[in-house]
């Protein structure tokens, strides 16, 4: 079969696409004839090298943590060959080919009538936002949310379910034409963090102390300004670290906001998925039900898996608006 391997550490050159064997089902795993991979911000940190101490997988190594696709091989699961299917999971998953494996109990099967493409960026990018606004931050209908690369996978997702549990939205963007597209998506203000004025924007738009919850995949000093504009027994959800770790104490800069009483949490899929996966199976049934229903629109483009280096670049070059979808 053809899959995407990397065998050395680095840049978007080493994503080679290649003939390898198909993979054999063990007991409790189906194969799955993937119909779609989507390329995650993870899939890059993988590709560099990146990951945190213990978490990096062994080369040589096919990326993709989550995709959509059809069963192929129930191997006695109980499941039937044919059924379409979503799934995420874990690193090594080895979705950036024409077949992946997955255990049985990780899939979503869906109805016959679903549109593979936008089931494929539900399982990250959706389920990470739904567990965010739901599980971490218990989100309450009329408060307002300050969300981060609201353009982005997971910002679209957050735009959209925030709608839905009735927030007010406040967008950012470092680029005008993506905070025109949050505008677009559905936010009630959005701004470009590029202008040196944008937190002043802010307060005069919405007033001072008024952001109830933040989700922040950036971090770097950005949480200073979160701090600032935080409302008194405001949240903070870290999720990211795109600037890295910023050149300050936390815990001396959340001091000089003491008498707002904030909380800072920190969200990280795999710490869900491995220590209560009854919280991703009850939240992806719920965000596929929405799907079902018309509630939530995944906002995607696609790409053909022989260009996979193409897309990594298009990814960390902050050019994708919702999810990047490679089609096998």
């Amino acid at each position: 079969m053809k899959a995407v391997q990397i065998t050395e550490t680095g840049g978007a050159e080493v994503l080679t696409l290649k003939e390898v064997n198909r993979p054999t089902p063990k007991a409790g795993q189906v194969l799955i004839k993937v119909h779609t991979a989507p390329v995650n911000f993870i899939d890059t940190i993988i590709r560099e090298g990146n990951m945190p101490p213990g978490m990096m997988p062994n080369l040589p190594f096919i990326p993709g943590v989550e995709g959509a696709g059809i069963i192929e091989d129930a191997n006695n699961t109980g499941l039937e060959k044919g059924s379409k299917v979503a799934f995420l999971g874990v690193i090594g998953s080895s979705v950036y080919a024409e077949y992946a494996l997955v255990d049985a109990d990780k899939l979503v099967v869906l109805n016959d009538d679903i549109d593979l493409l936008k089931a494929a960026v539900l399982p990250v990018n959706y389920f990470t936002a739904y567990h965010m606004l739901k599980n971490v931050a218990r989100v309450e209908e009329g408060k307002t949310a300050l969300i981060y690369a609201a353009s982005g996978g997971v910002g679209t997702a957050l735009v959209q379910i925030s709608k839905l549990f009735k927030l007010n939205i406040i967008a950012l963007e470092r680029k005008e034409e993506k905070v025109q597209n949050a505008l677009n998506r559905g936010a009630n203000y959005a701004f470009n963090t590029s202008d040196d004025n944008w937190k002043q924007k802010v307060k005069e738009a919405i007033g001072e102390n008024s952001i109830d919850y933040v989700f922040n995949p950036v971090v770097g000093n950005s949480v200073k300004d979160d701090l600032e504009l935080l409302a008194p027994l405001g949240h903070i959800v870290i999720f990211g670290f795109l600037a890295g770790f910023g050149d300050f104490s936390l815990m001396e800069e959340s001091i000089k906001h003491f008498g707002k009483a904030p909380t800072i949490s920190f969200s990280e899929l795999y710490a869900t998925y491995h220590h209560q996966y009854e919280l991703v199976e009850s939240g992806l049934k719920e965000l596929f039900q929405w799907l079902e229903e018309g509630k939530i629109n995944p906002i995607y483009e696609t790409m053909p898996l022989d260009e996979v280096k193409a897309a990594h670049e298009k990814l960390q070059a902050g050019k994708v608006k919702g999810k990047l979808l490679l089609t096998v």
